[in-house]
């Protein structure tokens, strides 16, 4: 056997699996390799420390703790002394603000658009079109003031009278 297969049957060992020749190829070869047998030590002291320290764990008792928690649970009959934190209060309000901000800015923030009496038809009411361009020079155009909006249209017609295109 090689060091590696006793590797695997050092472990074995610790966990009592081993077979009677195993046992024996195992005690044979640690007899004759030393780095086998250092190896055999280190973990037989680490199991050792292992075992130690495992000893001096405590353990609380199950029943105890339960009860300890379930007590905590119920506290003073289920009422808390303690006051409600204010996080929630805020981040609800905080909310709350943000939406009336935005809200007041939209509202506050439309533009000043004339009364309908500046378009009524007894004001005059100009506009003008400094230039309007058709995209065919045969087309005609016409500009005008719509006297209930106030918009100033532009409508062009096809310059292509005879239908060709």
């Amino acid at each position: 056997m090689n060091c590696r297969d006793i590797e695997t049957l050092l472990l074995s060992e610790r966990d009592g699996v081993l077979t009677s020749e195993q046992h024996a190829a195992l005690e044979q070869h640690i007899a004759a390799c030393p780095a086998c047998r250092q190896m055999r030590g280190r973990l037989a002291e680490t199991l050792g420390a292992y075992q130690t320290d495992a000893a001096q764990v405590v353990v609380p008792d199950i029943d105890e703790e339960w009860q300890a928690v379930r007590a905590r649970l119920r506290g003073n009959g289920g009422k808390s002394n303690k006051k409600r934190p204010l996080a929630p209060v805020i981040w609800f309000g905080s909310t709350l603000a943000a939406a009336a901000a935005i809200a007041f800015a939209f509202f506050s923030a439309q533009p000043n658009l004339p009364s309908p009496e500046v378009f009524s038809p007894d004001n005059e009411v100009v506009a003008e079109a400094e230039f309007v361009e058709a995209g065919d020079i045969n087309a005609s155009t016409m500009v005008y003031v719509d006297k209930e909006s106030g918009w100033l249209v532009v409508w062009t017609t096809d310059g292509d009278v005879n239908g060709k295109g």
